[in-house]
């Protein structure tokens, strides 16, 4: 498997040391090599989360987005190593494993011209190989016991990552998920990218009742949306309908809630608004209404994983801010 690990060196040099402050960078567990065997080992220890980025922007590429989810991951880094451990989260829950090794396909990707012959087809290929390398790790972070907080590219690894972890639970049927999202991502199967990981994944037979939640009414296709009206265990809300944020979760977490099958928690920073992301939009939820959002699902659901994708920082602002908001939301769902 391709992991390119977070050392402790790394973790060293990221975290900003200081007298009379413990960091959660001085507190968290690191592999000590790419042996993934030892990862129940962590368990045992008392870690719960096995964070992983995935640094990529290939998928949101083949579904005619705009680059920078392949930053996500970096910005991420520093801002969480430096969150204050403390009474309300050590830090010891969490081993950072490092990121899915997908340098070269993603240097592939960005050479590619845009308007050169079948450049969607391309990336839908680069894509699929995306998806073979990020199932099998995150089927052996589930079999060792430990809930996946994937970060970073784009929204098309949740394919690879609902194959993973149905696999790793050995659950024929799938997982659960609910999503907060301003796009559905169901469309055709037109070939792999952001905007089909769970059409893909109902399919493949690895995702059960689908949720997506906070849809925006102008950016989600008619003919996706009949097909999501046609098909068992798949709802939708939008953003313009909700009156109560409290109320209208609440029933959604009812569709998905199911004391035998585990639930993803889906969170795409493009439904945060003005969040830099691969769609940006001046309207959407609020970062606290997200973060509310993801306290309420770690609550009520027998978690599967959180995902968090389409963060897209393109400068050094943007990644504070990015950076910053993704090291909340993962500090509220392990706190929940």
């Amino acid at each position: 498997m391709s992991i390119n690990r977070l050392t402790a060196k790394q973790v060293k040099a990221l975290t900003n040391i200081r007298k009379v402050e413990t960091k959660i960078g001085e507190r968290i567990e690191v592999l000590a090599s790419n042996d993934l065997s030892v990862l129940q080992n962590f368990r045992k220890k008392g870690c719960s989360y096995c964070i992983i980025g995935i640094p990529e922007c290939i998928g949101v590429l083949g579904n005619h987005g705009i680059p920078g989810a392949q930053n996500a991951w970096a910005a991420f880094l520093s801002s969480f190593l430096n969150v204050q451990s403390n009474r309300f989260l050590s830090g010891a829950e969490f081993i950072v494993m490092g990121s899915v090794e997908v340098d070269d396909l993603q240097d592939q990707a960005m050479e590619l011209d845009s308007g050169s012959d079948f450049f969607l087809q391309k990336m839908h290929v680069l894509c699929e190989a995306v998806d073979a390398r990020v199932s099998p790790i995150i089927e052996t972070i589930v079999k060792a016991g430990l809930i996946p907080i994937i970060i970073g590219g784009g929204h098309n690894n949740a394919y690879p990552i609902l194959k993973g972890v149905s696999e790793g639970l050995g659950r024929k049927r799938g997982v659960n998920v609910i999503n907060l999202d301003a796009h559905a991502d169901y469309r055709s199967l037109e070939g792999r990218h952001s905007g089909n990981g769970f059409s893909y994944a109902k399919q493949g037979g690895y995702l059960n009742k689908y949720y997506a939640f906070g849809l925006h009414q102008s950016y989600n296709g008619e003919h996706m949306l009949k097909s999501m009206d046609t098909t068992n265990n798949v709802r939708y809300h939008f953003l313009e309908d909700i009156t109560y944020l409290d109320e209208d979760l609440s029933k959604a977490l009812a569709f998905v809630v199911d004391e035998n099958i585990p639930c993803g928690i889906e969170l795409d920073m493009d439904a945060i608004r003005m969040m830099p992301s691969s769609a940006v939009s001046p309207t959407g939820f609020s970062l606290e209404q997200a973060r509310q959002f993801v306290r309420k699902s770690a609550q009520a659901l027998k978690t599967a994983y959180l995902h968090l994708p389409e963060a897209a920082p393109n400068s050094a602002y943007e990644a504070r801010i990015v950076g910053k908001a993704l090291a909340y939301l993962v500090t509220d769902f392990a706190k929940a």
